[in-house]
């Protein structure tokens, strides 16, 4: 199973999951692919793939990708594992949040699984609003700047260094361990700089 050759090429994503709302006008100009019940909330959709427990209309997308619904996968591993390419990724996920929090704990999950295997590329979670509160990252230099509330976290053990401006630097490259109090409720005051040999996620709990 892989992307069709016109579409391979993408960089820049937009993932839509099945907790909706409508999708924004911020995020159309990407290509689309939609998650099972991700169908409900745009129209115009490049790539679905699913095995339609959440989707009960016909699917109408330039691509389709359909599972038994007795599978060891996710709806949303199935659709990561079409990105077998060592590109730099930048994927937007929207209706990924809310509803169950098993299901939010997974797909956080198995975007950090994703990223194990690709450096240099983020996963953005999005709420409602459009404001981002899980940023997830693969192993390498970033540089980002915020005024507010945020955790660094991870799933497992990974080196990283956090310099700049916040009220808690890692000034030393050291590690980190999952779901670590290290990372925990620190405060960005402005430019900052992470180093991470490994996937983590930032949290931003008044989105950013």
């Amino acid at each position: 199973m892989m992307l069709p050759s016109n579409l391979r090429q993408q960089n820049e994503w937009t993932f839509v999951g099945p907790m909706g709302p409508a999708l924004p006008d911020t995020f159309k100009h990407f290509p689309v692919i939609a998650v099972d019940g991700g169908a409900h909330f745009h129209s115009k959709i490049d790539v679905w793939v699913g095995d339609a427990d959440s989707y009960d209309k016909e699917v109408t997308a330039g691509n389709i990708y359909r599972h038994p619904v007795a599978k060891d996968q996710s709806d949303l591993s199935l659709a990561l594992s079409l990105f077998t390419d060592p590109r730099h990724y930048k994927f937007h996920f929207w209706g990924f949040l809310g509803g169950r929090k098993d299901h939010e704990i997974f797909n956080l999950g198995e975007a950090l699984s994703f990223l194990d295997h690709h450096v240099e590329c983020q996963i953005m979670f999005y709420d409602e609003n459009s404001k981002i509160l899980f940023h997830v990252l693969g192993s390498g230099h970033w540089k980002f700047s915020y005024h507010g509330l945020f955790s660094l976290g991870t799933l497992k053990k990974t080196m990283v260094r956090l310099r700049g401006d916040c009220s808690y630097p890692i000034s030393k490259y050291q590690l980190l361990n999952p779901l670590s109090s290290l990372g925990l409720s620190n405060e960005g005051k402005g430019e900052m700089m992470l180093e991470n040999d490994g996937p983590v996620f930032l949290y931003y709990p008044e989105g950013k």
